[in-house]
């Protein structure tokens, strides 16, 4: 059971971040609001990281540099999702 859990949130775990990289700056910034107000917790360091990057993603942004807003962004949900999916493990157990 626990091999199957596994899979599915690797498994869930892939489609979102495939489907996080073609999002615009806007609706990325808005998937990292919803998923921050989901509350799960997070290191300190894995905070700092997605601080910096929607830092960074919004100061690109601003300077009209989109594709580099996205990656950043990018990054910012890539660092929640497995947050997110490490929350969701711990809980299984």
């Amino acid at each position: 059971m626990k091999k199957i859990m596994q899979f599915l949130v690797a498994s869930l775990f892939m489609l979102v971040v495939s489907c996080s990289s073609g999002s615009n700056p806007e609706n990325q910034l808005k998937e990292i609001d919803d998923l921050l107000k989901k509350g799960f917790p997070m290191t300190t360091e894995q905070t700092e990281s997605v601080n910096t990057f929607v830092a960074e993603g919004k100061r690109l942004l601003t300077e009209g540099k989109t594709k580099e807003s996205s990656e950043a962004l990018a990054k910012a949900i890539d660092i929640l999702n497995m947050a997110l999916d490490a929350d969701i493990f711990n809980k299984a157990d």
